[in-house]
């Protein structure tokens, strides 16, 4: 996953950048950049990648992220919504480290591991975020006021592992790269150890410390969360079986696939089918409800 250095340039007038991202697809590479960035998703489902964490998103997918973590929401192939977030960006030194601060400073500390909302708190938090990309208005205050209310909540989680420190440099940028492009294309078919390798023209052996050094995680637990994640987007958005739905996505033995599935995202493939079908049922007609006038 080559992560790429975005630029980003602030108005004269502000030093809060907002605005509303609107396209069929989330373009963007794995990139990093050195001002925090708030981004709630409106439409579309995929792949989440933030450090070296793998997660399914959907809408009123809220995730604040420190400086220089790299990251990349991906569209999934099935996904037939447009691609459509609001997206918040500041640098460090705009929020003094003084006592009445102190909560939100907190925050930022936890942003360097990526901090992600449950939908609860996306939901209160929305009309605000909606309001600082279409105001004229202050936008460091608005910017205040959210991040007040987010520190307050208890109903978050951290995603990129805790010793997870981005190597940005460009000959592990290129070999993260090529790796992450092979699994996208390849995880329905057996992946073995030495394809990868060769890919990167390193030994097996050189090849899997190297991956564990970077990604904090050794290439076959990435590969399965990949999956499991892949899995997880087929189960919501399809009829497919469990079976069909373990087998799509690479797994040959249904045993390994309901073991790896439950490990990662803590429910049996049916369990997660019934609440997430709930819970997205629950939240179809977000985008309507806070639609933006473009």
């Amino acid at each position: 996953m080559k992560a790429v250095l975005e630029k980003i340039s602030n108005s004269e007038a502000s030093v809060v950048t907002a605005f509303h991202y609107l396209d069929d697809h989330f373009s963007a590479p794995w990139h990093y950049h050195p001002e925090f960035e708030l981004t709630c998703i409106l439409e579309s489902e995929g792949i989440r990648y933030i450090g070296n964490n793998i997660s399914e998103y959907q809408p009123l997918d809220l995730v604040l992220i420190g400086a220089n973590l790299p990251h990349r929401w991906k569209n999934s192939a099935e996904s037939a919504s447009m691609a459509s977030s609001l997206v918040i960006q500041w640098k460090p030194e705009v929020l003094p480290d003084v006592a009445d601060l102190y909560a939100v400073q907190q925050l930022l500390k936890r942003a360097r591991r990526g901090v992600y909302f449950k939908k609860e708190v996306a939901e209160t938090v929305l009309p605000s975020i909606k309001s600082i990309v279409q105001s004229g208005g202050n936008k460091y205050i608005q910017l205040l006021s959210i991040l007040q209310q987010l520190s307050q909540t208890a109903a978050y989680g951290l995603l990129s592992g805790e010793n997870f420190a981005p190597d940005l440099s460009p000959k592990t940028e290129d070999r993260l790269d090529k790796v992450q492009q092979y699994v996208e294309k390849h995880y329905t078919e057996k992946i073995a150890l030495a394809e990868v390798a060769e890919l990167v023209s390193m030994t097996e052996s050189s090849f899997s410390r190297f991956f564990s050094r970077v990604m904090q995680k050794p290439f076959f637990s990435f590969l399965n969360e990949y999956r499991v994640n892949r899995a997880s987007q087929i189960l919501i958005e399809t009829e497919l079986s469990i079976a069909e739905t373990g087998f799509s996505c690479g797994y040959e033995s249904l045993p390994f696939f309901y073991k790896q599935f439950n490990k990662i995202k803590g429910y049996s493939p049916m369990a997660f089918r019934k609440i997430h079908r709930a819970q997205n049922d629950s939240n179809i007609k977000i985008a309507d409800r806070f639609q933006l006038q473009n």
